[in-house]
């Protein structure tokens, strides 16, 4: 568990640090500076980008986290490689072509209320090929267990150069069409960081692909996995991504530039849950393959009481600071303040379910991984096209959480079955009722000014105390009742000052 506690915090802190950024400039500063139709085009392409970029992907990915550690140490690995960067750039061929083909059809979707997107529709497919090779190449460094450059890459230097772009139309250096080309070529570029980092520090090698496919007699196994997990990112980024997509057809670009903000900041309570299923899915992969079923559960048990406890803290300071955070936007976005409360929800929910995707993934029942994604699927389209003309903004974020909250129950249900486990324990129960104890608390405290006449800082002021003060009244009876050893054994380091001295193994934080 030492490498996974290792990356896993360097990787929380450069993901919070990378949120941080965003949050405070995509979040509190451009509201004030550019409008709600330039906040939603932006979204508008990512979340575009980001569903019909599993399609080239072909789920090549996928393949290599499954079968990287019988192919680390043979030539498989760089004909591997090479093969897939070979198809991708096959399949971004076909998908630009079938793109131009549905233009008319997609533009009709827009024109009504989302005009702005159409001079950009084109933009699309650079940004997806884009989107497709630093997956590959991410996944590449997660198998190598090293996640924290590429979370750099993706969480900070990015942010900052996105940042860079937007402060540079602001004040009117780049023109609007210059603006959004920036926006692609900034993608552009930390994929070619990151390109530089997987060949020249973890030595990715890429060599005759066609060798790959000769003598090869699991290769119709791998084939059949990688299409099943081609299935299955497909429906899980139409599940995370779709809300963004329909969203602005029915309400305009601006209902969406004021949605994402909320979402964005529902979301910040699974930084953590990024970062540790990504380390650790390798390891659960292999103790599968082994068939250490008890290692597994273990750490299923372990993480997702972690997880949960780590959701249930940054849940109560949301939710309790939510009008200290939509007194800094403006006052037109408050009508996205229920958006905030309902992700929060459905995040903090698939907090608690642990690690159960990754454990179905790795096993030989990951086809029912692939039958419920499909359901989840078909239930988030559904949801959306139904909720969003009756509901609005609430209505996506209520599609979103109750898809996801369905999907977690049945994945639950089928490990359960199958090996005979599960991640739950009278530790859920302790953690649910000091979050309402936080949040009860905090709610009940007034908005204090500090300072006089200053509406902006005595926000963030307000923020800070309700966020320390939550700090202390979580943090206390979760250590008191040690629901968490780690969380014990963390704190205990903090105290002593040990953490701050030196001398101390990185596996023991």
């Amino acid at each position: 568990m030492g490498i996974i506690k290792r990356q896993s915090l360097k990787t929380s802190i450069v993901n919070y640090v990378g949120v941080l950024i965003g949050v405070v400039f995509f979040n509190f500063v451009f509201p004030h500076l550019i409008s709600e139709e330039y906040l939603g085009l932006i979204g508008l392409l990512q979340n575009l980008s980001l569903v019909l970029v599993s399609l080239p992907a072909l789920g090549l990915s996928n393949i290599l986290l499954r079968y990287f550690s019988t192919w680390k140490q043979t030539p498989r690995l760089a004909q591997f490689n090479a093969l897939a960067l070979w198809l991708i750039s096959m399949a971004l061929l076909v998908f630009a072509l079938i793109f131009f083909m549905f233009r008319e059809p997609i533009i009709d979707y827009y024109k009504t209320h989302s005009s702005l997107f159409i001079p950009y529709y084109y933009l699309v497919v650079p940004l997806v090929a884009i989107l497709a090779f630093t997956q590959y190449f991410e996944m590449f460094s997660i198998v190598n267990l090293r996640v924290a450059v590429p979370a750099f890459i993706r969480e900070i230097l990015l942010r900052v150069l996105l940042i860079a772009i937007v402060y540079l139309f602001i004040y009117h250096w780049l023109n609007e069409t210059q603006f959004v080309i920036g926006f692609v070529a900034v993608y552009f570029i930390a994929l070619l960081i990151l390109a530089l980092y997987t060949f020249f520090v973890l030595q990715f090698n890429a060599s005759k692909p066609t060798a790959f496919l000769h003598n090869n007699s699991e290769l119709h196994s791998q084939i059949h996995y990688g299409g099943g997990m081609l299935l299955v990112v497909v429906c899980t980024n139409v599940h995370n991504f779709l809300d963004g997509i329909i969203l602005p057809a029915y309400l305009g670009l601006g209902a969406l530039g004021m949605y994402i903000r909320p979402l964005v900041l529902g979301q910040m309570i699974q930084v953590p849950y990024r970062a540790i299923t990504l380390i650790s899915s390798p390891i659960i992969r292999e103790a599968i393959v082994n068939n250490d079923l008890k290692k597994v559960k273990a750490m299923n048990q372990s993480i997702g009481l972690n997880l949960f406890l780590i959701g249930c803290f940054l849940y109560s300071l949301v939710v309790a600071n939510a009008d200290g955070i939509f007194s800094l936007l403006p006052a037109s976005y408050l009508v996205a303040k229920n958006v905030l409360y309902i992700i929060a929800t459905g995040r903090l929910l698939d907090m608690a379910f642990g690690m159960n995707s990754e454990i179905i993934n790795y096993s030989k029942y990951y086809k029912y991984i692939i039958a419920l994604s499909v359901v989840m699927m078909i239930m988030t389209i559904s949801l959306n096209i139904w909720l969003i003309p009756i509901w609005g903004m609430n209505g996506a974020a209520l599609a979103v959480s109750i898809s996801l909250v369905v999907f977690n129950i049945l994945k639950t249900s089928i490990i359960y079955v199958k090996f005979g486990f599960h991640c739950f324990s009278k530790h859920y129960l302790t953690l649910i009722t000091i979050s309402l104890f936080t949040i009860g608390v905090l709610y009940f405290i007034p908005f204090i000014s500090f300072v006089q006449h200053h509406m902006f800082l005595n926000s963030c002021l307000n923020i800070a105390f309700k966020g320390l003060l939550g700090s202390v009244l979580f943090l206390v009876p979760a250590y008191i009742f040690t629901i968490s050893t780690d969380l014990n054994h963390f704190i205990k380091l903090i105290l002593s000052g040990q953490i701050f001295k030196g001398g101390h193994r990185m596996e023991n934080l």
